[in-house]
């Protein structure tokens, strides 16, 4: 079986810089503060569009930016592109585009890489402003304050910045990367490092978690959302695709209390949608023709809902 890897699931290409056009910032005075302005172009499926998500709804900024979920399936022959529904001919109601790769195209027209998510797109001229979901997380938490919602937890106090931007490179750096890492290996010596790295990650992480509720004590900050969206993500899909199995998520008792206390957040259970991050991983495309890419009718998610200990 040929896993897929959080790169595929969002056509995130790490060896492709970021041009300028596709990061700009607000705090730079590149982008206007604007109420009713942008719209979110992001994947259900997505590790790294989904905390943009959760992030709008959390600080209530929902009220002022809209939200642009693309299709969960790749279109058939069609791997460089995300589509806002099962048809080609299926319109964003907000963007009036059927495809992101449009949206590319009106701000870059030689742009040929394959479009991606999550990108933040100017409703008044149709063009991505920004596809960096490590740019956009501090830039809402930030600069968006005067339309935060009246109870809108603090995700990113001043005093505590370089931590949290710390912890977010510590799960990119020993959750993410393995799970990419793990598809290309060629030894078994390869493959035990990489899972060591990823289980040793969430041991510290579960030990971290005994005596306090969120990674940095008793409120929800960015480090939070980035570890949500990929514990998820671990019995759902890495356990089988990646074969990272040496335990589940249930088997760490402080991650998995914390996994749902996070899940039974409104923000974050709106936000989460099992059915298509297992159509993106297993499915990938609307053609099943192959065992490989039948839909698991597993594992059951009904846990999630379980009251939390």
């Amino acid at each position: 079986m040929t896993a897929t890897s959080d790169n595929g699931a969002c056509a995130w290409q790490p060896s492709q810089k970021s041009t300028p056009t596709f990061d700009l910032k607000f705090s730079t005075g590149e982008l206007p503060v604007e109420p009713n302005r942008y719209s979110l172009v992001w994947g259900k499926f997505c590790p790294w569009a989904t905390p943009v998500a959760i992030l709008i709804d959390l600080l209530g900024l929902d009220e002022v930016i809209a939200k642009s979920p693309v299709y969960a399936l790749r279109h058939d022959g069609v791997n460089d592109d995300w589509f806002f529904g099962p048809s080609a001919d299926d319109v964003d109601p907000i963007l009036k585009t059927k495809s992101l790769g449009e949206n590319y195209r009106l701000a870059d027209a030689q742009f040929s890489a394959r479009a991606s998510v999550p990108a933040l797109v100017d409703c008044q001229t149709g063009k991505v402003v920004n596809g960096e979901s490590g740019t956009l997380l501090p830039e809402l938490a930030t600069e968006w304050r005067a339309y935060f919602s009246q109870h809108a937890p603090d995700v990113f106090p001043e005093a505590q910045r370089s931590a949290i931007l710390a912890m977010n490179q510590q799960i990119i750096d020993n959750l993410s990367k393995p799970v990419n890492a793990i598809n290309e290996v060629k030894s078994q010596a390869e493959y035990e490092q990489l899972s060591n790295q990823f289980f040793g990650q969430l041991s510290e992480f579960d030990q971290r978690l005994a005596t306090q509720s969120f990674l940095f004590g008793e409120q929800v900050t960015l480090s939070d959302l980035l570890l949500f969206v990929r514990l998820v993500r671990f019995d759902l899909v890495y356990y089988f695709q990646n074969k990272l199995n040496q335990k589940r998520l249930i088997e760490f008792p402080n991650l998995w209390r914390y996994a749902k206390t996070c899940y039974q957040i409104p923000a974050f259970k709106q936000n989460t949608d099992f059915l298509a991050i297992k159509q993106h991983f297993f499915q990938v495309s609307e053609t099943v023709s192959d065992f490989e890419h039948v839909l698991p009718l597993g594992p059951n998610t009904d846990k999630w809902e379980e009251p939390i200990d």
